[in-house]
This record gives structure tokens, sequence and C-alpha cells, in this order.
């Protein structure tokens, strides 16, 4: 009954699924422009807490009889973690959470951005366009600003659609990069 290796116990799936829950927000959180920063910054609270269980419970089973072949016996409890923590910073520092969001909310924000431009009324506070909630939009000339709901962390950050090129600076702040098409995020500082 000894040599059964116990890599699934209950503590163990506990701490593979808060990894998960962990990196699915992660994701969720920098999916934005500008992020979601109060949410990145309990995370990082929350990585830094699973970074330590998981390093301290390895040096737990390092000081027992025989470490090696226990881990031998456990590595894929040893090695998923690390997996999802890779996993989820390569998502994040390619983008690929924002630009997934905003592939699929694309045909929303085209349509809208159409109309908006052709003098439609503006999105009021509170109003989702595909998956994001907008807090307010702004016309330019040819095209317009849309605002993302709780984005960023000081100032405003969201969308820009112009078909013409770089947007104009509306509030004489704004930065702009470039995503594709027509699309721009954008950030005003305050």
């Amino acid at each position: 009954m000894d040599n059964v290796p116990d890599a699934w116990r209950p503590d163990r799936l506990a701490a593979l699924v808060l990894t998960t829950v962990a990196a699915l927000l992660t994701v969720y959180a920098t999916s934005v422009p500008g992020w979601y920063l109060p949410w990145v910054a309990w995370l990082v609270f929350a990585w830094t807490f699973l970074g330590l269980i998981w390093l301290g419970t390895l040096a737990r089973i390092l000081f027992r009889a025989s470490p090696l072949a226990k881990l031998r016996l456990e590595w894929p409890v040893w090695l998923l973690p690390p997996l999802i923590v890779l996993l989820a910073g390569g998502l994040v520092y390619m983008g690929a959470p924002l630009e997934a969001r905003l592939a699929l909310s694309r045909p929303a924000f085209d349509a809208f951005a159409r109309t908006v431009s052709q003098g439609a009324p503006l999105p009021g506070d509170d109003e989702w366009i595909g998956l994001f909630p907008i807090e307010g939009a702004t016309r330019f000339p040819g095209g317009a600003l849309f605002t993302v709901d709780g984005a960023g962390f000081i100032g405003s950050t969201g969308f820009a659609w112009s078909p013409g090129g770089e947007p104009p600076q509306v509030g004489g702040e704004e930065s702009y990069d470039h995503l594709r098409g027509p699309w721009y995020t954008w950030s005003k500082d305050i």
C-alpha cells in the first residue's frame, strides 16, 4: 500500500484547480485594452501564493526518503501547474486574449461603428458591443472612439474605429496602437 502513488490526492487536485482558475482569470483580465488592472493586482497575489505553495510542497517532498522516486511517480502533478502558468503567460505575452475577444466581437463592432459614423446614436453607459461592456463613445470625422468599461487604471481606454488611417487627437492626449484593418486600441491618461 505504501507504493501506491498519491499524486491525485484531493489537496493536490484543489491546487491544480486553483492554478487553472487563476490562469483563466488572468486571460480574462488581460482581454481588454489596458487590462482590468485591479484584477491583475489581485492575480499577482494569487500567483505568488500558488507559487509559494507549489515550491513549499516540492521542497517538502525533496526532504523525504527517496524523493526522486516519489517525483518520478508523481510527475504529472509537478509538471501541470508550471505548464498552465507558461501557457497563460504565453497567451498574455502574445496578446491572444485581447485578439480573441475582439475577433469574436468584430462583426458587432463593425456594424455598430458604421452606424455610429453615419449619425446613429452613440452607445450609452453599460451597453455591450459584442463581448465588451462599453462605457461610452465619442464620434470624430470618419470614425469613433469606444471606451471599454472598467479597463485600464487611471484614465480611459478602448477601441477606435478609423477607416481613414490613424485617428485624430479627439481630446488632445490619446495614444493609439493599430490592431487590424480600421481598428486601433487607444488610451488617455488623466
